[in-house]
C-alpha cells in the first residue's frame, strides 16, 4: 500500500514483524493499520490541532489490547522554517 505523507500532519498507527537474523531481532515489515494525514488549515490552526490530538488519543485507546503485537501510534507535525 502506497500512503502519501507529504501532508503537514501525518498520524499513523502500525506495528513491526520482526525476524531473527543471527541472535538479533530485526525488523521486517512495517503493517499500517490506519493512517490519516491531512494539511493545514490557516483560518483556524489551534482547533485543528486539537482534532488531530483528540484523534491520536482515540487511536491509542482504540488500539491499547491490540491483540497481534506492540502498536504504534506517530503524530508528525510539519512546520516550516523551524529548524532555520
Amino acid at each position: 500500500m502506497n500512503i502519501d505523507t507529504d501532508a503537514d500532519y501525518v498520524l499513523e498507527a502500525y506495528w513491526w514483524d520482526h525476524k531473527l537474523v543471527g541472535n538479533v531481532v530485526k525488523r521486517k515489515k512495517k503493517h499500517m493499520l490506519a493512517c490519516i494525514t491531512c494539511y493545514r488549515e490557516y483560518e483556524d490552526p489551534d482547533s485543528q490541532l486539537e482534532e488531530i490530538l483528540a484523534l491520536k488519543d482515540a487511536l491509542i485507546s482504540t488500539y491499547r489490547l491490540y491483540p497481534d503485537a506492540e502498536v504504534i501510534i506517530q503524530l508528525t507535525i510539519k512546520e516550516e522554517f523551524v529548524n532555520a
